[in-house]
């Protein structure tokens, strides 16, 4: 697996579909959520080189090689104060930034075609963060990715991930306490891969979610996958180490205040206009659909051209449409890739 050096600490291991014949291809950088890294992305790869689109996927810190936390920063994590939060996800932000600069003139991506960076899941936490670093970014790498990046996909936001409160007798899960703890994760794996089955979301009631009873007729895509398939898809070492704890209630205000970023029309100048767009399917577990109802609230209540982001929904998706229809998959990104 190919790896790129950000700076002497700091390593990312990547996939790449590689470059397609034509030479104004597309480039998309995936950033992958919780426990499902680079691998589950791999069906997308033959769809990806159908359209001329250059797929690279990024392992985040502690995943496949990319670069593991150093001891005082676990300690951040699992109970710093929120400066010490907010500084180290700063960091983890400007880190990534910094390897998009550095494959942008590695891989030689084309300008003309320009760069799309898409976050799924919890992986939106983070790619927020690379966006919320663009001021803290040396001149020259500011003006090379304002020059190459066209858009920025958050794609499936659970609403923890964008620091939204969840309603009153909300359900995951993870916070279940009729569970034993070591069943949680096990459990949640099923709930958030299977398909849900709502009630009318044009009226964004929250009494519309389905939170407990998965669609029966439709199997959670993780039942789709051998086990060889989940191993290579997945990593469950970082989950209890790292990566859970940044989605709980502690971490709220963290992740709340730079979700705020994406409407400072400050910030949104430096991208060069950059397009945003907030995608879901119709099928995800409540939290992506409303944390999707939120954000949407909230563009609204700002109505400024400059700090626009466009609401997509597909019917019929469900948290998994890469691994379950991938060629679907392709085409939804890639119609937020025009420009």
């Amino acid at each position: 697996m190919p790896s790129l050096k950000v700076n002497d600490d700091i390593e990312f291991t990547y996939t790449d579909n590689g470059a397609p014949a034509t030479e104004n291809y597309k480039t998309l950088i995936i950033i992958h959520g919780h426990t499902f890294h680079s691998g589950s992305f791999q069906r997308l790869n033959d769809p990806a080189a159908s359209q001329s689109v250059r797929l690279i996927c990024v392992n985040r810190r502690e995943y496949c090689g990319s670069t593991l936390f150093n001891e005082d920063q676990l300690r951040i994590l699992a109970s710093g104060t929120d400066d010490e939060r907010t500084k180290l996800i700063a960091q983890l932000g400007l880190e990534l930034a910094l390897f998009v600069d550095a494959l942008i003139t590695k891989c030689s991506l084309p300008k003309s075609g320009g760069v799309t960076i898409t976050a799924w899941s919890s992986g939106n936490i983070f790619m927020v963060s690379l966006i919320s670093a663009f001021n803290c970014l040396p001149a020259a790498t500011k003006e090379r990715l304002a020059n190459n990046i066209k858009g920025f996909i958050l794609w499936d936001p659970p609403s923890s991930a964008l620091g939204i409160t969840s309603p009153p007798n909300s359900y995951t899960p993870l916070r279940d306490e009729t569970l034993p703890a070591e069943e949680r994760g096990k459990v949640f794996r099923v709930w958030v891969a299977s398909y849900w089955k709502h009630g009318d979301l044009s009226t964004q009631d929250f009494n519309q979610l389905e939170q407990r009873k998965a669609d029966p007729s439709r199997a959670a895509s993780t039942s789709n996958m051998t086990l060889e398939q989940l191993l290579q898809a997945t990593d469950f070492a970082p989950g209890d180490r790292c990566e859970t704890v940044v989605m709980a209630p502690g971490f709220k205000e963290v992740v709340e205040k730079q979700t705020k970023t994406l409407l400072d029309p400050d910030l949104r100048a430096l991208l060069n206009g950059a397009k945003f767009t907030h995608l879901i399917g119709d099928n995800c577990p409540w939290s992506i659909i409303y944390g999707a109802w939120v954000m949407e609230s909230r563009v609204k209540e700002v109505n400024n051209t400059q700090t626009h982001i466009d609401f997509k929904v597909i019917k019929g998706a469900n948290h998994f449409l890469m691994w379950d229809e991938p060629e679907v998959c392709m085409k939804e990104l890639l119609g937020c890739m025009e420009y």
